[in-house]
């Protein structure tokens, strides 16, 4: 597994941009049960979570005892469009902001805690799988992600959930206004709780991104009008 952050403090080896590869091999996950702490910290997130997308359609829960554990809520939006009302369903993690992630020397201005959150015209449990699992990777790893970080699927990636060429994550902060709301509503040891929005990335567009830096990928998105709902079949910009 590698971990492509935009930032500095890890590794040696450097992509164009700046970028330092990081690469992670098998971690292993703690087992065990979460303490009184996480019950506050799950009614409290449960809380925000209900004010920013209303009630939940379901959720997901970890079925074995991991530390942190990790639920994945399931809701559901409409958006008004031109064409016919758009249903999305925002995929969000619950349980990730439990523990603070490992945080680099320097990297004052990253969040500690956050969760994740994807956008999909329907669940699927290989959507929800995923999410669970990268919601334990830094934790597992002793590691952190942060926005302008990618995660290849593999090495050499495949692609996700079927898509012909989407094989990398890029974690971003999230499309939705609404959602950007996040840190002014739920606060957990007394910091704010940021989300990660997960988009799929082919891999000529990560390497992009590696050559060019975040905000090139970013000016990629705009010049297409990148959708924040989750396309399978979408093409590589580049």
């Amino acid at each position: 597994m590698q971990v492509r952050g935009m930032n500095s403090w890890f590794g040696k080896k450097k992509t164009p941009d700046g970028t330092v590869i990081i690469r992670h091999d098998a971690a292993e996950r703690q087992i065990g049960f979460t303490d009184k702490s996480a019950v506050e910290f799950r009614q409290a997130r449960e809380a925000a979570y209900e004010k920013l997308f209303g009630k939940a359609l379901s959720v997901s829960h970890e079925l074995l005892p991991q530390v942190p554990h990790i639920d994945v809520y399931t809701f559901k939006r409409t958006f008004k469009r031109s064409l016919g009302d758009q249903i999305v369903c925002p995929l969000v993690t619950g349980g990730m902001s439990d523990l603070q992630m490992t945080m680099p020397r320097g990297a004052k201005d990253s969040p500690q805690r956050v969760e994740l959150i994807f956008y999909c015209e329907e669940p699927r449990d290989e959507y929800i799988e995923t999410l669970r699992w990268v919601a334990h990777f830094p934790h597992d790893s002793k590691s952190w992600l942060g926005h302008g970080h990618t995660m290849p699927n593999g090495n050499p990636p495949v692609p996700f959930w079927g898509s012909a060429e989407l094989d990398t994550l890029l974690f971003m902060p999230p499309i939705v206004t609404k959602d950007q709301t996040l840190p002014e509503e739920l606060k957990l040891g007394g910091e704010e709780v940021h989300f990660l929005w997960l988009v799929p990335l082919t891999t000529a567009e990560c390497n992009f991104k590696l050559e060019k830096g975040f905000e090139a990928i970013l000016g990629l998105f705009q010049q297409h009008r990148h959708p924040h709902v989750f396309d399978p079949n979408r093409k590589s910009y580049v």
